[in-house]
């Protein structure tokens, strides 16, 4: 598919993906007006390496008003007379999953607030208000939003306020008389809106939304689990009317007990079979991808497994943190691969969950590269498959476009094409909030043993290819580096009584 990449560290554009059927590179699917193939359409949205237009942010103060992530009132607001915080106050990181008289309203409410709240605001850092999973330069793209049942007789829209825990009602609607029935049957959207993010991040804006509404959709599956409830991930968008600016990137459904979803996709140990051309989706074919309660629980269970004995899942939420934000490899301390198992574990765990969603085997892939021996110039790379295996390590060059942002990192790559075959328009929302997804709870891990971890999307991908020795047409989509300084000793602790 396209041309063999170059050898690093060439720096000739090169095609990074294919055409429709793998056939030929995106930059010739446009022929005697034709539109776009979908994988073009994903190549392009994705923004390649080539020209990014991303600009150095000045400041955090654009648009007509502030865009940090905090609360602003909504006529009609109403903090919910159900209690909020109480529910999970004493759950533990590695569970068991609450018990006690709490009803199934009450749980929701809880872990909704629970994964969406504020929980500390940095003096240290440029980037001031952190939650429990990361946004570009603490600025939140992304909202929950409480839903009403498919045969609710009067429809409604509520947002979980980060900051007030206030539900927020949208489109002309109201809060419920009757809120612990109508959160019973409620499911949960999660959408986003781009233009929170600062105008220099360019083309790169609406995938960062969408890598961090996977993020919040995978917190909100960490509560739901903790809060004794089962929670079907959706990925991609939905019907759901919401505000102007929003986008939906998922949604969470809560199982019956006693009926789990499907089982995941079988794999080879080493993850690389594909599926039979026969048996790929075709080009708009309808597909709800998702990821079932049981994965998820399975996946938390690998996450909470670093944390010391005795820690409760607010106090593991809280110390999620991205590091410093000026932090690099010079400035961080080493991190070896034994180090950093709290991490590659969940990670491993995420992907293996991943397999329900992926369209075929092997168009989502995780690499992990660690400085070996603490040494700066002797680098390596290996492929962690979804069963846990490790396979055998290739050198990793040193270039000036593929610098180790710390010791240990690892790298998400896709294979744009069977993405584009099964989703059609909506391959770029799938594909980047499964990201997101998978990256959560590596951060989790990290915050579990101690660590921190900062995702990165904006680097050079065809450099970064050609480094890990990629095939052509896999492309290097997300990064989590890992370091050991936290940054935290100004934080300040976002008041959790209420």
């Amino acid at each position: 598919m396209g041309t063999t990449r170059p050898g690093p560290p060439g720096t000739a554009p090169v095609p990074v993906t294919g055409g429709p059927d793998g056939d030929a590179p995106a930059a010739h699917v446009r022929q005697g007006g034709r539109p776009a193939a979908p994988t073009a359409v994903l190549a392009g949205f994705h923004a390649q390496s080539h020209e990014k237009d991303v600009s150095q942010v000045e400041t955090l103060f654009f648009g007509p008003s502030l865009s940090n992530g905090l609360a602003r009132p909504v006529p009609g607001q109403e903090r919910p007379p159900l209690p909020a915080l109480g529910p999970l106050r004493d759950t533990g990181a590695a569970g068991p999953a609450l018990g006690g008289p709490w009803t199934r309203a009450q749980r929701l409410l809880a872990a909704c607030v629970e994964a969406v709240r504020v929980r500390r605001v940095s003096a240290a850092d440029r980037y001031p208000v952190h939650r429990a999973y990361p946004s570009p330069r603490g600025l939140f793209g992304a909202d929950l939003f409480v839903v009403h049942a498919a045969d609710d007789p009067a429809p409604w829209i509520l947002r979980v306020d980060p900051q007030s825990h206030a539900l927020q009602p949208w489109g002309g609607c109201r809060v419920p008389d009757d809120l612990e029935a109508a959160l019973t049957g409620a499911r949960l959207v999660v959408a986003v809106d781009h233009r929170r993010y600062p105008p220099e991040y360019g083309r790169l804006r609406p995938s960062l939304a969408l890598l961090e509404g996977g993020h919040l959709l995978a917190a909100l599956g960490l509560t739901l689990t903790r809060a004794g409830l089962a929670p079907r991930t959706h990925l991609g968008p939905t019907d759901t009317p919401l505000p102007y600016g929003f986008s939906p990137c998922g949604a969470i459904t809560l199982e019956p007990a006693g009926r789990p979803g499907p089982p995941p996709t079988p794999l080879t140990p080493s993850g690389r079979d594909r599926a039979p051309a026969s048996d790929r989706r075709t080009v708009g074919a309808s597909s709800t991808p998702g990821i079932s309660a049981e994965a998820t629980r399975r996946v938390a269970e690998t996450a909470a497994g670093g944390a010391a004995s005795g820690t409760g899942l607010r106090g593991w939420l809280d110390d999620r943190t991205s590091g410093v934000s000026t932090a690099n490899l010079v400035t961080s301390a080493y991190v070896s691969p034994e180090d950093g198992t709290g991490v590659t574990s969940p990670l491993v765990a995420a992907l293996a969950a991943a397999q329900e969603a992926v369209p075929v085997p092997g168009c989502l892939r995780l690499y992990r590269t660690v400085l070996v021996d603490d040494l700066v110039n002797e680098r390596a790379a290996s492929e962690l498959t979804p069963d846990g295996a490790e396979l055998p390590p290739r050198p990793v060059p040193r270039t000036g476009e593929t610098n180790f942002a710390s010791s240990l990192g690892y790298t998400l790559t896709a294979d744009f094409a069977p993405w584009a075959r099964a989703h059609g328009d909506g391959a770029q929302s799938v594909l980047h909030t499964l990201l997101g997804w998978v990256a959560q709870w590596g951060c989790l891990g990290a915050a579990a043993t101690g660590l921190c971890a900062r995702p990165m999307r904006n680097y050079q991908e065809a450099d970064w290819a050609a480094a890990l020795g990629l095939a052509p047409e896999e492309t290097p989509a997300y990064q989590l580096w890992v370091r050991a300084e936290r940054g935290a000793f100004m934080d300040t602790p976002v008041d959790a009584a209420r």
